[in-house]
């Protein structure tokens, strides 16, 4: 038998039945039965090979006494390939392997703030201002509560002259609309500071009002996660503080109407998801909660 030329394994010439490895220079110490060294086939790149797929098992040797080709998985034991090994065979690479790919959570569908998380849904919006306008109108409620309490004695007071024939009904229409008109004043007042209060407060101590964290979103610069604090939770609420104002004139309540719907449709078309309070503020709002301080 000649003298291989190139490293690898080769019918042992001392013994038929073994293979030897031979480093380039001189045959080796290292030798393993012939039946049980598989020489796999050159896979394709990107294509996965495992041992006992697909391809029969050939043994150097046999039929041809060329090493394997050039590039194949064999490596000398005395410098063994970084990676996955052959557990068989210490020193040689298991044959076409590559690293399953990894795999992360899911890319989110929609838009996302620059570091990855996903933005609320204009569905998840509407609903935590649902929740939020029935929470403020029931505390807007109970601290008007005098106020109200006098709009209905200053009304009573006229159905006590239906009652003796001293009015009409119209005359309690006209009374029910002076009586409320003296008070509107105070009554949009405490409305408005309610809901100040109420978002001010609870955005800047959360990053989300009650509704917001009821749908699990929350409040935070697109730049930087994290709660927003006072400063942002005040500009945030300055523009609804402003239309609320409007409705202390009578004439330009309509302008407090489309104002307040605009604000509220605007993050349906917006790209960033974003209301005109949020723009004012320099703010988003997205799914999670803010993180505790």
């Amino acid at each position: 038998m000649s003298t291989p030329t190139t490293p690898g394994w080769y019918d042992d010439p001392e013994d038929d039945s073994r293979l030897r490895y031979f480093d380039g220079v001189v045959w080796s110490k290292h030798t393993t039965p012939r039946s049980t060294r598989p020489v796999p086939s050159v896979t394709q790149p990107g294509q996965q090979q495992f041992p006992g797929q697909g391809h029969p098992a050939q043994y150097p040797g046999q039929g041809s006494a060329q090493p394997p080709a050039a590039g194949g998985w064999q490596q000398p034991p005395a410098a063994p390939p970084q990676g996955h090994q052959n557990p068989q065979f210490p020193g040689t690479q298991q044959p076409g392997w590559s690293a399953p790919p990894q795999h992360g959570w899911a890319q989110p569908s929609g838009p996302t703030t620059p570091d990855g998380q996903p933005l609320a849904s204009y569905g998840q919006r509407v609903l935590a201002f649902v929740i939020d306008f029935i929470a403020t109108s029931v505390i807007a409620g109970v601290l008007s509560l005098p106020v109200q309490l006098q709009v209905r004695d200053d009304i009573s007071s006229t159905l006590d002259g239906v009652a003796n024939g001293s009015a009409t009904l119209s005359d309690v229409f006209n009374a029910a609309m002076r009586a409320t008109a003296d008070h509107v004043v105070a009554l949009t007042l405490i409305a408005l500071a309610s809901s100040v209060l109420y978002h001010v407060l609870f955005v800047g101590f959360f990053s989300a009002t009650p509704g917001k964290m009821a749908l699990g979103i929350s409040i935070r610069r697109p730049e930087a996660p994290g709660r927003v604090g006072w400063a942002i939770a005040v500009r945030r609420r300055l523009l609804q503080t402003i239309l609320g104002l409007l409705r202390l004139s009578p004439a330009l309540d309509i302008l407090y109407l489309l104002g307040s719907a605009l604000d509220l449709l605007w993050p349906a078309w917006d790209p960033r998801r974003q209301a005109l309070h949020d723009k004012v503020a320099g703010t988003v709002v997205v799914r999670g909660r803010a993180p505790r301080r």
